[in-house]
């Protein structure tokens, strides 16, 4: 009879698919057994218990709920799924009104990140907060790296801020924090991005600490206090806007309070004062509209030593032998465009390095104006078959702060103006022949010159004779094979090749990303048919035979002014040249010229081109008809000879222009091109030579110049090699060597870890100059952006400095 009684008052259910209790629509809870006290205010749960409370749903073996409190407790394999995670715990208390709660020996999984906590308290649906816990963006690798903190904050797609915090590696304590916060979304956000640790033998260590500030959704910028050992204090600030998709503006710069480096001193004892130096990088390009934009670029410094001193943040910000202000603004019609670009600059080859060099000139503004070629006659009449005229011109006024030459002048405005005329006499077959003439006139005013005039003109005429043959090899398409039509030794091979990467096989199931992918080719095998693609090439010859004449010349005016241009000692730039004396004078683009005045030419060019198909859309209209392509040039090799005509020398070997040879290959492994240019009377040479192959695991790269004009005297060999034996370690060797001086220019040595949990990334680097030696190294975290995924899939293309 008591057994009874207590049965009923009890009230025990058996386990069915209904709930056990319902309150509203707050609550739901399932479970093998249940029981209800103190007159259904207390409620038990016993076995497979499952709570449904709104959003989150709780899974254990345990659970009591006092209604009066609202509280629930879950024992037993806690378990609650949420929107956005699911925790782990031993013991719960969750607050089924407020949705609060309270996890002993707790675990978060997370899509960004993984916790481990001796207590979690979940203050709001997406705020929590943990004691004695370690944080880690890694992937079931918790001891890959992880953060210890006595107290870690999570917001939910939002941050994680930890105080007093401890790095580990490995479970080894690295570095000590008292407070860091790191970023749980995709967005933006403010917080402490990893320092940077560098050292220079003789200047001892650096650490740098960059704070990232997200300003809005279209400006951030990213201030970092530095320390460099005996130099001193200072840092580094970055600001970053983007206006729209093709606007934006960015600044760059690095200050330093130095007390070691003053103005003439060579040596790295302290100099006893402070010396502010700075840096600075401003950029900014605005696209108005489609057909109206403008580039504006400024790079200045307090002295040019900081250059030399600071080399890893000014290499990529230095583009020239000067510094200063440089800007253009371009506006693009159908049939023309206008544009102008203004020069200030700074000369780095100053003998004073904090002095500005008023003898450089300066370019105040220049005005260009082109035409599209106006046609002007179109027909199919021999020798008439198409006349085009065109016209390219510009206004420039050059100035220089300081007259510093005297025996030059250096202050002038210059109008240039190319009226052009192109010519296409016949097509027959595969001979072509056409002719272009070219008046090139040239406009000065000397304000502070007795004679303010001085102009210059020439007539020049290129006619030319073509002759083209094309061979086409095999036919480009997709074949569709029937994989019972396949040898099975023939499979065999296919099998090695694409593991080489060899073969270009294709699924013709394009769809099978459900759950992951499977190993393509083995994917392809389990096929009733396999994709494949041939290729077709063609070899295009190219015989040219060009005559450049020169029928008029004429220089007038300023006497002082044309002596100056004529022995080459005071050009502005190329277009101060006369034309008939230009290839005689000046850099390597003017001296590779073929001489215009009365000169026969032959070129031999030789392109191979492979031919593709595309993986074609049916979506898309049309595209499997009109767009099924894709070409390349893999190939070439181009030859090109001058002869002066009427010219009588003693040595025929001065009618003899310059010799060019121009030979190059490329493909996916393959980068090769070499370029010589060879003068028979001075028996020089300007010779330059890259190359580039990659296997599966070593990538090596190499460049060559060599110039032998005593002027130039240029001789200089790059080399370097980059190996990742495994898929956790790589290795990188640059080096820049100074062959005639017998100096090394610069060397890079590299080693980066890379473990497979594709966590984070350890970056060791040794860099040896003319100037200095120095150490770093740099740790890499997975966050989810575009730099970790190409540094670490993309290995080889990894630029380094």
């Amino acid at each position: 009879m008591v057994l009874i009684i207590f049965w009923a008052n009890s009230n025990l259910y058996g386990a069915n698919d209904k709930p056990q209790l319902t309150l509203g629509d707050k609550l739901n809870i399932f479970s093998d057994k249940a029981y209800r006290k103190n007159n259904g205010r207390y409620f038990e749960a016993v076995g497979n218990v499952v709570i449904i409370s709104q959003s989150d749903t709780i899974y254990g073996e345990l659970a009591s709920l006092d209604q009066d409190s609202m509280m629930a407790r879950v024992e037993g394999n806690v378990r609650v799924i949420t929107k956005d995670m699911t925790l782990y715990g031993s013991h719960i208390e969750y607050n089924v009104a407020t949705g609060s709660a309270v996890i002993k020996n707790a675990r978060i999984l997370a899509m960004d990140f993984n916790l481990v906590a001796s207590e979690l308290i979940r203050l709001n649906e997406n705020e929590y907060l943990a004691h004695e816990a370690e944080f880690t963006t890694c992937k079931d690798c918790a001891e890959s790296w992880s953060v210890y903190g006595k107290e870690i904050r999570i917001r939910v797609g939002d941050s994680v801020a930890i105080r007093h915090g401890l790095y580990k590696i490995k479970g080894v304590d690295v570095i000590y924090f008292p407070y860091i916060s790191l970023p749980i979304q995709a967005k933006r956000k403010t917080g402490l991005l990893f320092p940077k640790v560098t050292t220079r033998l003789a200047e001892g260590l650096a650490f740098e600490q960059p704070i990232f500030i997200a300003l809005d959704k279209s400006k951030d910028a990213t201030v970092s206090p530095t320390f460099w050992a005996k130099r001193g204090y200072g840092g580094d600030v970055q600001y970053r806007q983007r206006f729209d998709d093709l606007s934006w503006f960015e600044m760059n710069s690095r200050i330093l309070n130095d007390t070691i480096y003053l103005p003439g001193k060579k040596n790295l004892t302290p100099s006893g004062e402070h010396f502010f130096r700075y840096f600075t990088e401003l950029e900014t390009h605005q696209q108005f509209s489609s057909n109206f934009g403008s580039h504006i670029r400024y790079t200045g410094a307090r002295d040019l030593d900081m250059v030399r001193d600071h080399p890893s943040f000014t290499d990529r910000k230095i583009i020239s032998s000067d510094m200063g202000l440089t800007g253009f603004a371009d506006w693009r019609q159908n049939y023309f465009s206008i544009g102008t670009n203004v020069d200030y600059l700074r000369n780095q080859l100053a003998p004073d390095s904090t002095e500005f060099d008023r003898s450089y000139v300066q370019t105040l503004p220049r005005v260009t104006m082109s035409s599209v070629p106006y046609t002007v006659v179109q027909s199919d009449i021999p020798m008439l078959q198409h006349i085009a005229v065109g016209f390219e011109g510009s206004a420039t006024r050059f100035h220089q702060v300081k007259e510093h030459e005297v025996a030059n002048l250096r202050n002038t405005d210059r109008i240039s103006i190319q009226p052009y005329l192109m010519w296409h006499m016949l097509t027959a077959g595969p001979i072509s022949l056409r002719t272009r003439y070219t008046y090139d006139q040239q406009t000065y005013r000397f304000p502070d010159s007795d004679n303010h005039k001085f102009g210059k003109n020439a007539g020049l005429v290129k006619t030319e004779v073509g002759f083209t043959m094309d061979k086409v090899f095999g036919l480009a398409f997709e074949e569709k094979i029937p994989i019972k039509y396949i040898p099975e030794k023939d499979l065999k091979a296919l099998r090695e090749k694409k593991e080489q990467g060899l073969t270009p096989l294709k699924s013709s199931d394009k769809s099978n990303r459900l759950v992951g992918e499977l190993d393509t080719f083995e994917s392809e095998l389990a096929k009733d048919t396999i994709i494949q693609v041939k290729n077709s090439y063609r070899h295009s010859q190219e015989f040219k035979f060009l005559h450049h004449y020169i029928p008029s010349e004429n220089e007038y005016g300023n006497k002082a002014f044309k002596a100056q241009i004529a022995r080459n000692q005071g050009w502005f730039d190329y277009e101060d040249a006369i034309r008939s004396q230009e290839f005689q004078f000046g850099s390597n683009t003017t001296r590779t010229l073929i001489p215009p005045q009365n000169t026969a030419e032959f070129q031999w060019n030789n392109t191979l081109i492979r031919k593709r198909p595309k993986i074609f859309n049916y979506l898309v209209d049309d595209k499997y008809l009109r767009d099924n392509f894709t070409y390349s040039r893999i190939g070439w090799f181009n030859v090109s000879q001058g002869y002066l005509l009427n010219q009588q020398v003693e040595d025929n070997r001065q009618n003899l222009t310059r010799l060019m040879v121009h030979t190059g290959y490329q493909t996916d492994r393959w980068v090769v091109n070499f370029q010589e240019y060879y003068f028979h009377y001075e028996r020089a040479n300007i010779f330059t030579a890259n190359f580039n192959r990659t296997f599966d695991y070593l990538r090596l790269l190499g460049a060559y110049n060599y110039n032998s004009f005593g002027a130039s005297n240029l001789n200089t060999l790059s080399t370097g090699g980059q190996i990742r034996p495994t898929e956790t370690l790589g290795f990188a060797i640059l080096k820049d060597m100074d062959l005639e001086a017998k100096k090394n220019i610069r060397t890079i040595y590299t080693l980066d870890i890379m473990p497979y949990n594709n966590c984070w990334i350890l970056n060791l680097n040794y860099r040896q100059s003319l100037v200095d030696s120095r150490y770093s190294f740099n740790i890499l975290f997975n966050f989810g952006d575009d730099n970790f995924a190409q540094y670490r899939t993309n290995y080889f293309t990894v630029k380094r400095q």
